[in-house]
Order: structure tokens, then sequence, then C-alpha cells
């Protein structure tokens, strides 16, 4: 892929996530192979839906394969992607979006430039590692991994292939830039000289101790586990057919990281690019101080200390005033 092209994917992919649910105006037709990007979509759960109708509605992106382990979301995602084709391309009828269960048999594809991945978190990192592999630029949903030692993995697959990889982090770009706004008046000292950082994005994930159902017909719960402890079907971790509503999933360690990941990838992030901290961290994390604590303490080498706990989102207080 050209560079041109791979920047198109970006843009494309930011648009997506800003806007999900709407599709371009019809009778259109795909540009040219040469400036199309060609996608598939890796989990199709209800984020993964608004990506994919919005990547349908645009010219310069085709989507030619879906995978997931749960047939109805397969064959609606098929629905979505070959009936908004045919309406764009003023056709009676459209075929040509092909469908998996194995995410290895569509990142086997030569013809797919750039996957999509929309799984739940514990599977975020082999399909990345596997798609960097495969030549395939990459856009994977928040949070990006469910440990370390995966996210380190994909980040140096992403660098060993030379791969174009970008992570689900609306809020930079989102909310009518309200955020970017609050980091601009942060970073030109409107608050004065920060001191404490306080964010609020709920606790760590639990122990999964739901109870086995009887998993539904046309759902391949082994494969949704995949790399986790074995346990039995919960319709709570992997809910029934098409479903309209963000699963609980990651309220359980075997497969996400709680609020602290999922929120936490959010608002830790706008903590970390408000004090000009993308490329560092805390260089010292403490359990919460007494009982009185409500979560862990990070400080910084500069002396800014950052706690978890408090309001929702992040509250900067500086020697000026608070934001």
């Amino acid at each position: 892929m050209s560079a041109f092209t791979r920047r198109q994917f970006l843009s494309a992919s930011a648009a997506a996530a800003c806007s999900p649910m709407i599709l371009s105006s019809p009778a259109r037709g795909f540009a040219a192979p040469s400036e199309r990007i060609r996608l598939g979509f890796i989990g199709i759960g209800i984020q993964s839906r608004g990506h994919l109708r919005s990547f349908v509605g645009k010219n310069d992106v085709q989507v030619i394969a879906v995978c997931d382990v749960v047939k109805e979301r397969l064959e609606n995602s098929k629905q979505i992607v070959e009936e908004g084709y045919a309406k764009q391309k003023d056709m009676a009828s459209y075929k040509g979006c092909a469908t998996y269960n194995d995410f290895r048999e569509l990142l086997a594809r030569d013809d797919i430039d750039a996957v999509v991945i929309g799984t739940p978190d514990h599977w975020h990192a082999i399909p990345a590692v596997m798609a960097c592999r495969a030549g395939k630029d990459v856009y994977c949903e928040k949070p990006l991994s469910l440990t370390i030692s995966e996210g380190r993995a994909m980040v140096e697959a992403a660098r060993k292939h030379d791969r174009v990889f970008q992570t689900g982090s609306q809020q930079r770009s989102e909310f009518g830039g309200l955020f970017r706004r609050a980091v601009e008046l942060i970073r030109n000292g409107y608050i004065g000289e920060v001191k404490t950082v306080r964010v609020g994005v709920g606790g760590p994930a639990v122990t999964c101790d739901l109870p086995t159902e009887e998993c539904p017909t046309g759902t391949d719960w082994n494969f949704w586990n995949g790399p986790s402890p074995e346990r039995g079907y919960n319709q709570i971790l992997c809910p029934k057919g098409i479903h309209n509503h963000f699963p609980a999933f990651r309220m359980y360690r075997e497969y996400a990281g709680g609020g602290m990941a999922d929120m936490g990838a959010h608002h830790f992030d706008i903590a970390q690019w408000a004090l000009g901290m993308d490329n560092s961290g805390p260089v010292k994390i403490e359990p919460p101080e007494g009982k009185a604590g409500t979560g862990l303490k990070y400080t910084y080498a500069n002396g800014i200390v950052m706690y978890h706990g408090g309001p929702s989102g992040c509250t900067f207080e500086g020697t000026k005033g608070t934001l």
C-alpha cells in the first residue's frame, strides 16, 4: 500500500470511530482499485457494527470479508455490507463479502490490505500480531491488550513488519474537540502549575464466577473463549445473536481489565496527553493511603501526583484553578 492510501486508512478509521452510524450518499461506486483499501473485519459486536456501517459508506474503502464466532452476527454483517454496496452501485443485489468463523482464514487472503479488530479484549493481541505478520495494517479497538506483555508484542510486531497500527482512543478527536481544548488550556498554564490529577474510571476486573448456560446453536463458544482459561458459556460474556448493548465481559479479569482498562484507556490517556507524558509515565505507583484511600497513587518524576478515584473523568488541580 502506498503512503497515500495508508493515510487514507487512518483517516477512514478515525472517521468511523467518530461517526459510526452514518451512511454516505448512495450511487457512488468504488474508487479505482489502486486507491481503494480492501478491509476485513475480525469480530462484529455492537462497536464493530457501527464501524462496518461507516466504512461501507466510503468510496475509497471496500469491505470484502467479515469474521465472527456467532452465526447470526456473521450473517448480519454480510447483509450490511452487501445491501450497502447494492444501494451505492444502484444494483438490485451485490455479492462480494466473504464470511469466516476463523480469522486465520481471513488473514491468509492476499487481497486484504487492512483489518478492523473488534473482538473482546482477550482476543486483541493474537489476531493483531498475526495480521502484522501477514502484511495487513490494523485498526484495533481499545483497551488494546489484556496484559502488558501482549501490548508489547503488538507494538513490536507493528514495528518489525512496518505496519500502520491505530487503536481506538476517540476522546482525542471526538466530542467537539472539548478534550483537546482542555489539554491546550492546561499545557498553556491557564490553571497554573499542575499539582494533582484525579482520574475516576471504576475498579479493576474480578474473577469470573458466572454459571454455565446452554450454548446457543451457531455460537462457537470454544473459539470465543480462546486463549483464556476454559469455562462454560454464559450470555453475559457472549450475548446470544445480535445484541444492542456492550457486553459485560470487561468485568472479568480472564477477558478484560474492568473499568481501569475500559474507560481508563480513555481518561488516563487524556491525563497523559495533558501532562505531555505520551512517551513516558509515572515513576512510582503506590496502593491507597490508609482506609480513606480510593485508588492507586501515581507519582511523576516532576512531582505531579495522580490519584485513581474521585469524580468520573479527569480533574486537573493547579496553582491557579481546577479544570
